[in-house]
Order: C-alpha cells, then sequence, then structure tokens
C-alpha cells in the first residue's frame, strides 16, 4: 500500500483509537501529544489500545510532541515545483496518482537504503498536502475569530498553538468562567516562560460537580483527597472533547474538493490526536489498592459509575476496568455491569469491523477512486465528531444489524473467552509445558 492510500488507511485504524492513544498514563504538566504528521504514522499501533485496554494490558505512552511550533509543521506557502503546482490544480485526477508513485519510489529507495537515517527531503505530494493543511487551518482560525464569542477564541488560540495564541489562551483562562476555555488553556500550556499557565486546580474550582476537573489533577501526591472529592461530589462527566469535535464537524465542509477535503480529514484526525485526557492509571491504582476500605471503594464505585456516561470509548472502558478492580462476582451491581462489558466488547467489535472495512476499501480501490473513497471517510468522520464516539458506534451497530451478543461473542474469541471484567489470566496459564 503506498502514498495517500496508506496515509488514510492509518486515519481509518486511528479513529477507531483515537481516545485510547491519547495519553493513559499522561500525568499534569506532561508533554503534549504528537500532533499530524507524526502521529499519524503510528495510527495501526493506535487503533489496537482501546483493545488493549480491556485486556488489561497497559499502553505505550505517546511521544511528546515538538518543543517549539505551531499544532502543523508546513512548509512556506511558495516554492513549490511546477509539478507541485499541477499536482494541487488537478489533485483527484494527476495528484493523487502521483503521490502514490512517489510514495512507492521512496518505499524501493527506503528498502534499498536499510535502516538509513539521513532525513528525506518533502516530496512534491507532502508539499502540496502541507499547504493544503495550512491554509484550511488558517481559514478555520479566521472564521473562529470573526465571529468575536470567546469559545471560539480560545479554540481559535487552542488551534493556532503558537507562543503568542498560547500566552492570550491563558490569559482568556484566568478572565473567563466558562470552563472550557480553561480546558483549552490546560491543553496549550505555555512554553518556557513566554507566560504565566493557569493551574489545574481552576477547573475544578470552575465546576467541582464535574468528574474531569478533578481528574485533570490526577498523578499528582494528592490522590486519596482526589479521589473523595470525585467520589463525593461529582455529578457529571464532561471533558469538553464532544464540543471541540463538534466546532471541528461545523467548520469542515462536506462538498470540499478533494484536496481541501483531505486535508480537512488530516487535520480533524490530527486536531483530536493532540488532546490529552487526564491521567487515568493513578485512579486505577488508587481504587485497587483501596478494595478494604469500604468508604474509599464506594467513592471509586461512583467514578465508575460516571465514567460510563463519557461520550468516549476510553471513558467506557476506564469505568468497567474500575470496576474489574473493585467489585467481586457475588456484589450486587455485578449483574448491571457485565451487560455493559457485553456492549462494550459489541460495540468496540462493529468499531473495529468498520475500520478495518475502511481499511480494505482504501487497499482494493485504484488511485484514481482515491478522492472519492476519501469523501466517504470525510462524511463518516464528520458524523463521529457531531455524535461523539460512543453514540456513532451505537449508530454503526444498529445499521450493521448484527446482535450485540454476536459480535461480542467475537471479541471475546480473540481473548480466549475472557470478558473484560475478568482478571488476567495467571502467568502459568500461558507457560509453555514443561516449564
Amino acid at each position: 500500500m503506498s502514498g495517500p492510500r496508506r496515509w488514510i488507511t492509518a486515519l481509518a485504524l486511528l479513529s477507531l483509537g483515537l481516545a485510547a492513544s491519547l495519553g493513559w498514563r499522561r500525568a499534569p504538566g506532561a508533554q503534549e501529544a504528537t500532533p499530524v504528521p507524526q502521529a499519524a504514522a503510528q495510527a495501526p499501533q493506535r487503533a489496537a489500545l482501546v483493545q488493549a485496554l480491556a485486556a488489561q494490558r497497559q499502553p505505550s505512552s505517546v511521544p511528546a510532541g515538538p518543543a517549539s511550533g505551531p499544532l502543523l509543521a508546513s512548509p512556506p506557502p511558495d516554492g513549490l515545483s511546477a509539478r507541485a503546482r499541477r499536482m494541487r490544480e488537478d489533485w483527484c485526477g494527476y495528484g493523487l496518482p502521483e503521490a502514490n508513485k512517489e510514495e512507492e519510489q521512496r518505499d524501493a529507495q527506503r528498502d534499498r537504503a536499510h535502516d538509513s537515517e539521513e532525513a528525506e527531503d518533502p516530496s512534491d505530494a507532502e508539499q502540496v498536502r502541507a499547504q493544503a493543511r495550512e491554509q484550511v487551518l488558517a481559514s478555520w482560525i479566521s472564521t473562529l475569530r470573526s465571529r468575536k464569542d470567546l469559545r471560539a477564541l480560545a479554540i481559535a488560540d487552542y488551534l493556532a498553538g503558537d507562543t503568542p495564541s498560547r500566552a492570550h489562551l491563558q490569559d482568556l483562562a484566568r478572565r473567563s468562567t466558562d470552563p472550557m476555555v480553561t480546558v483549552l488553556a490546560l491543553q496549550r500550556p505555555c512554553k518556557s516562560q513566554a507566560c504565566t499557565a493557569v493551574d489545574a486546580a481552576q477547573w475544578a474550582r470552575l465546576e467541582p460537580d464535574n468528574l474531569m476537573a478533578w481528574m485533570a489533577q490526577a498523578g499528582t501526591e494528592q490522590m486519596p483527597y482526589l479521589i473523595e472529592r470525585m467520589g463525593r461530589d461529582a455529578r457529571r462527566n464532561e471533558d469538553y472533547l464532544l464540543p471541540l469535535s463538534q466546532t471541528l464537524a461545523e467548520l469542515s465542509d462536506a462538498t470540499a474538493p478533494g484536496l481541501r477535503q483531505m486535508a480537512e480529514l488530516e487535520l480533524m484526525v490530527g486536531i483530536l490526536s493532540a488532546w490529552n485526557p487526564p491521567a487515568m492509571r493513578p485512579v486505577l491504582d488508587s481504587c485497587q489498592a483501596a478494595r478494604s476500605q469500604p468508604v474509599t471503594a464506594a467513592h471509586c464505585e461512583r467514578i465508575a459509575q460516571l465514567m460510563w456516561d463519557s461520550p468516549h470509548l476510553l471513558g467506557r472502558g476506564v469505568a468497567l476496568a474500575l470496576v474489574r478492580r473493585l467489585l467481586p462476582l457475588t456484589h450486587a451491581q455485578r449483574s448491571e455491569w457485565e451487560h455493559r462489558a457485553l456492549r462494550f466488547e459489541g460495540l468496540l467489535q462493529a468499531d473495529l469491523e468498520r475500520s478495518q472495512a475502511q481499511a480494505e476499501r482504501w487497499i482494493r480501490s485504484p488511485a484514481q477512486d482515491g478522492c472519492r473513497v476519501a469523501a466517504l471517510d470525510h462524511a463518516e468522520l464528520r458524523r463521529r465528531l457531531r455524535l461523539g464516539e460512543w453514540a456513532h458506534v451505537q449508530d454503526l451497530q444498529a445499521a450493521s444489524g448484527e446482535r450485540l451478543e454476536v459480535l461480542a461473542a467475537k471479541y471475546r474469541a480473540d481473548r480466549n473467552g475472557r470478558s473484560v471484567l475478568d482478571s488476567p489470566a495467571p502467568a502459568s496459564a500461558t507457560a509453555s509445558p514443561g516449564r
């Protein structure tokens, strides 16, 4: 598989593992997740991370983003070769097939060079795509800033990601009572001494009833206190990724021509893949250690209930991971959680099959059909962003006509029949005979 075909296949896989790939072990103050295009190169590994969560494996942390620069690096707006300009003007008919040829040639060169780490100059196609992304991103930022709405201005600063925009975003957060502005500022911290970043605790001061506001401080030495506040005060679960996703879907253009549509597709995935959820591992570890402490265990059960309301696959998976650590088989709520686990597994399997179908569609399609296939992926991603991940996957399953029980059985078949609520198999069970 070559060129954009490989890249968009990665997008199909990345959309499944998006939430789980964004910093499972992230702690306050950690660096930002990798933006496009670096993130896309890891898409196949990321696609397995939600499944890894359910399989009780700990995903690798996502490589940190660049130390400076905007969200998406791109070449200067001019300087394209005559061939690159022709590719840009006729992307679907000439540009995309040529891009595939370029990548095939580069693959052959890499094979001949074996493990050479020498940096490659950007190809004509890479320059054209980067320029298209830059133009789309500038258009989105301009549209948001023209609205004069505080939240729109904050999203514009978040998307720009440069040092002045980060400083402005921090200032907006200090002056605003809109918790989403604070969340965006936490996602785009200051660089070095360029500005003063808002404190993570500001979110909880604005929304003490929001589970994620307390979760944003996880990974510190305050875990017992945070567990208590989450269990006692939290009444809802809102991380503000869904409203950001919905804004991106609204900014994107369903009727955009081929190159712009592909640029939008790359941008939407890249922007969302740079979102950093709070550290979940400290919460899981703290709750597991507190199973014999009734008050703390009750707080952790409350956290699991609230996490189950998440619009993201990761949030639902964390809820089940908490329950696996907390509730014995004889617990009164165990039956309800078994039903939820089956639903999670069935929907996750439906999404895995959808991702595989998208990848196969790109593999089977000739390069000349690339823009048509990208349009299908663009439309589906926009629906996913508008609805939220969980609601979209429920729609996928309903449209497939396949029963949840059947899908869940497929999922468990790859895990030796084990549910996501089952404890990991003992090491002795997987040891080879005679050892």
